[in-house]
């Protein structure tokens, strides 16, 4: 479930990754909003708007082998439960995500306020897990040497789709920002 972006994007936004078995970061990736969801929105550079961005983005994820991942809702939101249900149980995920993420709202990268916001809430949120009865939830982790961003390696002992540990996980999202784009799980 949240067991890797949300990442908090939540994340779509912070997927990328290393081996192992990974989990994505907690989050939702929030789309600012536009004057305008049509596909030419954007400004005066003709450029698309985030909304239509999250859209393609969407369609991407689909082909690229996930063909459950949603669409963003109506406030520009990719539903950060279901898209760490998949980053976590779908080893698709990552590489799909790779190879979509030049979709996204600046290319998928994160600001550094954004990538500070996420290291907080995941290490909130390990705390968390580990104070609910799972002692070897691991601290969040880099992806790579070159990209500070950060995402959970869960070890093989954790199954994120247990039931008693998404309980577990659902009890701790509330220490996730709802504006941390790096909220989803890789």
């Amino acid at each position: 479930m949240l067991t890797a972006a949300a990442g908090l994007a939540l994340l779509a936004a912070a997927c990328g990754g290393s081996s192992g078995n990974q989990v994505a970061q907690l989050g939702a990736t929030t789309v600012p909003a536009s004057s305008s969801d049509s596909p030419n929105a954007g400004g005066a550079s003709g450029s698309p708007s985030p909304s239509s961005q999250l859209l393609a983005f969407s369609g991407c994820m689909r082909s690229k082998g996930m063909p459950n991942f949603p669409d963003p809702n109506s406030s520009g939101v990719l539903p950060k439960r279901q898209v760490a249900q998949l980053a976590a149980s779908n080893p698709q995920f990552v590489p799909a995500h790779r190879a979509c993420e030049h979709l996204l709202p600046n290319a998928g990268q994160p600001t550094q306020a954004q990538v500070q916001q996420a290291w907080n809430d995941m290490r909130a949120f390990a705390r968390c897990m580990r104070s609910h009865g799972v002692p070897n939830w691991p601290d969040p982790t880099y992806t790579s040497a070159q990209d500070n961003r950060p995402f959970f390696n869960t070890p093989a002992s954790i199954d994120p789709n247990a039931p008693q540990i998404t309980a577990k996980i659902r009890a701790c999202q509330h220490v996730m920002h709802s504006n941390n784009p790096l909220a989803t799980t890789q």
